[in-house]
């Protein structure tokens, strides 16, 4: 994304429309400017960081300012802000209970709920971000020398 670019667009602009608790995925949508009455829409990988976009940009394969912001949509969407302030216990229960939703749900209906798949993948892009935070912890015994 240019410098011009940037100055004219933010993270609230992408609108979260749904999440894939099998794989991770959140997908955005954004305004289009070139085709008005069709949006953008743009996945993050939560799991890897991968950014998909089918904006005409990238499909240039020129960086587009919806791959640029979409992680921080999704770190200010109200699913994270839901979890941000868990406990690690409260967070892992949370988890549990959302799985537990998803999996009852698709059992009955063959398909989790929109909100309940967010929720999980929020979840669980919580915990891995905590983890990535978290100090190695130091070995308490040093292996011998043979």
């Amino acid at each position: 994304m240019s410098i011009r670019t940037a100055a004219l667009h933010t993270p609230s602009e992408l609108t979260l429309i749904g999440a894939d608790d099998t794989t991770g995925i959140v997908t955005f949508t954004a305004p289009s400017k070139s085709h008005p009455a069709t949006p953008n829409t743009v996945s993050l990988d939560t799991a890897t960081g991968a950014i998909l976009c089918d904006c005409k940009g990238a499909e240039c394969g020129r960086a587009c300012w919806h791959g640029d912001h979409v992680a921080a949509a999704w770190l200010r969407s109200p699913a994270m802000a839901d979890v941000r302030w868990l406990t690690d216990t409260q967070l892992v229960r949370y988890g549990a209970k959302t799985a537990a939703m998803v999996a009852t749900y698709r059992a009955r209906t063959g398909r989790a709920l929109n909100a309940d798949a967010v929720n999980l993948v929020a979840a669980r892009s919580e915990w891995r971000r905590r983890a990535s935070l978290a100090p190695l912890p130091y070995p308490t015994a040093l292996p011998l020398a043979a």
